[in-house]
């Protein structure tokens, strides 16, 4: 969730009656009051509507994920439709050879005049041919018996392997189903937010401009530079900002309760054990030249243009749709879903990162990331943020810093 930190409240209430001292409006203590209880209002409605851009945004990344993973079951239960069918045909063939080994077995005449002809040779010579014979027929059906029950075995584990991929398939459309609904209801709250916060925006003010004794349009005007300022902070995404829908997997062992606040590594809690060292990322060469470059031009040229949910083109993005698109144009193939973009791309560290690499949010996973970036080099970066804003170009520490990065191409 968005938070507006106190000490911003107190600039921003602070410009305002700023504002207000240049304007030439001598107002009496109460009206500063009044003028700051305002200026709050105005704030904390401008924040409300930010902070419902913001999640929905997450829950944009979110449906990109179920119908990524959706995609995936389809893929899986296709394959093993066709081991089935691969599988039922050798059934058959081995079921057809044992049934015309039994066939001949029949027609040749029984057991016992099989022995009897056996026993009944002329002489050492043609008993031992017809032995053989015999052995060699018995050999034959037995082959032929083990290879329809191997074929039987292979057959009833691809109908087992069927089955669980389509259960799978199953539970990924009914995320994809609530995840279409957690995203519906996050625009329905973000339009129904806007519609809103204009109407209480007017009469704050109208309010303001009587208050402060000004023109109504110079009191739009400063609001407008400070709303400007506010939608121009980045939020930081908290737990409670992920929507149902599309659930994290379990973790094997509880976080830190206080996520935003973890301890510093020259002071731990006396408590707590030590946890494993995560394994050092060898960070990969860097991508090729002329691919970097095509890539970046090609996200440079969507610069101004809106974040729209689900969105990867030709006009308008979501942050996983534009590094997706940049990528393809120079060759390199990425799925819509940054968790999937992270584990399909070589990771690196975020101290190592290079023009072009991915740059990656999240709480701690692939599954949980929230938003991808492409770092241009010279701290800057270039992203598709939320509802209401542009492609841009921003400072790589503009915002919380990201805590993945990997290397396409």
């Amino acid at each position: 969730m968005r938070v507006f930190p106190l000490a911003l409240r107190g600039l921003a209430c602070a410009g305002a009656l700023t504002l207000v001292a240049s304007s030439g409006a001598l107002a009496v203590d109460d009206d500063q009051e009044t003028t700051a209880s305002i200026q709050i209002r105005l704030v904390e409605a401008r924040q409300r509507l930010n902070s419902l851009y913001d999640q929905a945004a997450i829950a944009s990344e979110r449906l990109n994920g179920a119908v990524y993973e959706a995609q995936l079951a389809k893929e899986e239960v296709t394959r093993n439709a066709d081991a089935v069918a691969s599988a039922q045909r050798d059934l058959s063939r081995e079921q057809d050879l044992v049934a015309e080994l039994t066939v001949q077995d029949l027609q040749s005449g029984t057991a016992v005049s099989r022995l009897s002809a056996l026993f009944g040779s002329a002489g050492p010579s043609q008993l031992l041919d017809r032995s053989a014979a015999y052995s060699s027929t018995q050999e034959a059906m037995a082959a032929r018996i083990a290879a329809l029950s191997a074929s039987g075995v292979v057959y009833d584990s691809a109908v087992h392997r069927a089955a669980a991929a389509e259960k799978k398939r199953r539970e990924a459309m009914e995320n994809e189903v609530r995840a279409k609904a957690v995203i519906d209801q996050a625009i329905g709250q973000a339009e129904s937010a806007v519609k809103d916060t204009a109407a209480e925006r007017a009469a704050l003010l109208e309010k303001l401009a009587k208050v402060q004794n000004a023109p109504l349009a110079d009191v739009s005007a400063r609001q407008d530079q400070i709303d400007q300022e506010l939608d121009s902070q980045p939020a930081t995404p908290t737990p409670n900002d992920i929507p149902a829908g599309n659930p994290e997997p379990k973790q094997s062992k509880p976080k830190p309760p206080k996520l935003s606040n973890p301890p510093k590594p020259s002071d731990p809690p006396a408590t707590q054990a030590p946890k494993a060292s995560k394994p050092a990322v060898v960070n990969p060469p860097p991508a090729s030249a002329s691919k970097v470059d095509r890539a970046i031009a090609f996200a440079r040229s969507q610069l101004g243009d809106p974040y729209k949910w689900g969105a990867s083109g030709p006009n308008s993005w979501d942050c996983s749709g534009l590094t997706m698109k940049a990528w393809a144009a120079a060759g390199v193939s990425l799925p819509h879903y940054g968790g999937a973009q992270y584990t399909s791309t070589r990771h690196v560290s975020v101290s190592s990162i290079q023009r072009g690499d991915l740059l990656f949010w999240s709480k701690g996973s692939a599954r949980s990331i929230y938003h991808v970036a492409i770092y241009l080099g010279g701290g800057q970066m270039i992203h598709a943020p939320r509802p209401g804003r542009n492609v841009e170009i921003v400072s790589f520490n503009y915002w919380i810093r990201p805590d993945l990065a990997s290397r396409p191409g």
